[in-house]
């Protein structure tokens, strides 16, 4: 039975014995194999993390390209959880059994006049007067989706589309 004041410790021998949690525990020879571990191991840890706290943006590049021409400020490490999210979570939602991987393409472009989605020919790139993440998110999604569909793909699913819509009456127009 355990009682307030102590824990059970479980021996070799599987017999139980109450331990006062106040007093100090035993203390094991180090050994020249574990101390030569132990130092290993925070050498190895203080090296990734050194390195995670020096990597620059050309080691670890953003899933888009970006134009600041009037540097403008944006936060590079939300834009990409942003991307991120916005491409798993589309990715979920097409086909949530088996969600494709999606990595679209495109262009960031900060300090334009208007915000607007640019498609030139293969070249797509997202105009922002200023870093809006709503806005970003929004061009991520659609030029995620116009990525899942080839264009003859996507002019079927706009024909069909206006066919629906034609074939559909209004309540209204029956009167």
């Amino acid at each position: 039975m355990h009682s307030r004041h102590h824990h059970v410790r479980r021996r070799q021998s599987n017999h139980l014995e109450p331990v006062n949690p106040l007093s100090q525990p035993k203390r094991r020879q180090p050994s020249v194999g574990g101390f030569i571990f132990g130092l290993c191991l925070v050498f190895v840890v203080s090296s990734i993390v050194g390195a995670a706290q020096t990597q620059n943006p050309t080691q670890n590049p953003l899933p888009f390209e970006v134009s600041n021409p009037q540097n403008k400020k944006w936060p590079p490490a939300e834009a990409r959880r942003i991307y991120s999210s916005a491409c798993q979570l589309l990715a979920r939602t097409i086909r949530p059994d088996k969600p494709p991987e999606l990595h679209p393409q495109f262009r960031l472009v900060l300090g334009t006049e208007n915000d607007e989605f640019v498609r030139n020919g293969s070249r797509v790139e997202v105009h922002l007067r200023s870093w809006q993440p709503e806005i970003f998110a929004q061009a991520v999604v659609a030029i995620a989706v116009r990525d899942l569909l080839q264009a003859d793909q996507l002019q079927k699913v706009a024909h069909q589309s206006v066919m629906l819509a034609n074939a559909t009456v209004d309540a209204h127009d029956l009167r």
